[in-house]
């Protein structure tokens, strides 16, 4: 039996068999004296009067113990019962306890990386700010050390400020100014200027008229095309235009040099299964089988038998090779006839599909020599990273780019050459079908021929 616990204190149990046994035997004892002290030799023939009131003062007291006994053994069994349910509920309260502390603790994790995330997101938009308001130096000093929400409303003021120059930069001016003409003459012509953006000559002659750009005196010289008298001038206050690149036009040389070592491998299976599928298509139309030419020669084998081997013997389609070696058999037993013509339709349906699993497996290795140049071009390209750094995205885009060109070249080459083998694949299992009938029509001719 284990001790019960109640709050923080432990209280031991004592087994209540253990009392009830040591009680017994304690009046057992007490009676077996008193009849062993009351019983003498000479009185042993007739119990005394004595004797047997001690005996029954020993039964008295025996029952009086037993009830005493069991009275204590219904309180100690009630006093545990009371403990073990104490305990249980305090296990109870100390689990729901543990519960609840570990959803605080939950809780506490969560808003501690929400309040992360949401401090790394807002030192993201204060940068996007402070970058936006193209602070000076001593200013991007200045504010470093501020917390975000100063370095954020310095921001914003900076923009503000922007927003508030931007018409004034932009503000339409005319006047006449001594500019250099297209000839390197010095001219007098009404200049436009739009702020700070851009200024236009409109002299009423084609060399004096014109966008204008500063000289290294400060001057203004004509340069670009003749304008029209309409016509719009392109601005970019921003200066996205300016830094916007255009992607380069597609060209064959490029992607080549740009598959590196790979590419010729691949550009090789291309060539191999061109040649292979163009040699396979020409074999496979003069091997082509006429069901027309079948019916033919089995009308006249019916008629002429002579006459339908002499036809069939002159032609060198594998119908004819089959037709002829049947009707030449036509005089020998029937299972060497089915053996002979069974040999040729063997010899001829392997002629057919010559050439295929080749055309199977090149279409099989050409996207893994592309997946191997793209593997081994970004080992490089990490390589190159891990020794100048990635501060460069443009240069980092450009060379995985690079690396992904032989995955594609191998796509494009694989592609393709499933295709012709299934076609090919296609044509070679018609043509082999229509052998096969015709090898049973002859057998069925010459049978037929034998029991006429």
């Amino acid at each position: 039996m284990r001790p019960a616990t109640i709050g923080n204190k432990k209280t031991l149990l004592i087994p209540l068999g253990v009392v009830a046994s040591w009680r017994f035997v304690l009046l057992l004892l007490v009676g077996l004296a008193s009849v062993v002290s009351a019983g003498e030799p000479a009185a042993a023939a007739a119990p005394s009067a004595s004797a047997e009131a001690a005996r029954v003062a020993a039964e008295t007291s025996l029952a009086e113990a037993r009830a005493a006994i069991t009275a204590e053994r219904v309180t100690l069994s009630r006093d545990l019962q009371t403990a073990l349910a104490a305990a249980e509920a305090a296990r109870e309260r100390l689990s729901g306890a543990e519960r609840r502390r570990a959803l605080a603790d939950a809780e506490w994790l969560r808003r501690q990386s929400d309040a992360r995330k949401s401090a790394s997101q807002v030192a993201a938009v204060v940068d996007r700010a402070t970058v936006a308001a193209r602070l000076g130096e001593s200013e991007r000093r200045k504010l470093s050390d501020q917390p975000p929400l100063e370095r954020l409303e310095a921001a914003i003021a900076a923009v503000e400020r922007r927003l508030a120059a931007l018409p004034a930069k932009l503000e339409r001016q005319q006047s006449d100014l001594t500019i250099i003409a297209r000839d390197g003459a010095l001219v007098s012509a009404p200049v436009l200027r739009l702020g700070e953006a851009r200024a236009v000559a409109l002299g009423g002659e084609a060399r004096s008229s014109g966008l204008l750009a500063r000289t290294i005196d400060g001057g203004w010289r004509v340069t670009g095309p003749v304008l029209p008298k309409n016509a719009g001038i392109p601005l970019d206050p921003d200066g996205r235009a300016a830094n916007r690149s255009e992607p380069p036009a597609f060209s064959l040389v490029h992607w080549i040099k740009a598959g590196r070592f790979f590419i010729w491998p691949i550009l090789a299976v291309l060539a191999i299964g061109l040649g292979i599928a163009v040699i396979r298509a020409i074999d496979l139309i003069r091997r082509g089988v006429s069901p027309r030419r079948l019916l033919t020669i089995a009308s006249l084998a019916t008629t002429d038998p002579g006459g339908a081997a002499a036809q069939v013997a002159a032609g060198s389609t594998p119908l004819d090779r089959i037709l002829r070696v049947g009707l030449e058999a036509r005089d020998r037993p029937r299972e060497a006839r089915e053996a002979a013509v069974e040999q040729v339709l063997i010899a001829e349906g392997g002629k057919l599909h010559r050439g295929l699993p080749a055309l199977l497996v090149l279409a099989g290795i050409a996207p893994l020599l592309g997946l191997l140049g793209t593997v081994t071009g970004m080992i490089d390209l990490f390589s190159v990273i891990a020794a100048e750094g990635s501060g460069n995205a443009k240069s980092l885009s450009g060379g995985i780019s690079e690396a992904l060109i032989t995955t594609q070249a191998g796509m494009i080459v694989a592609i393709p050459l499933l295709v012709v083998h299934a076609l090919l694949h296609r044509a070679a299992q018609r043509r082999e079908q229509l052998l096969e009938e015709a090898a049973c029509a002859v057998l069925g001719l010459v049978e037929q021929g034998r029991r006429a």
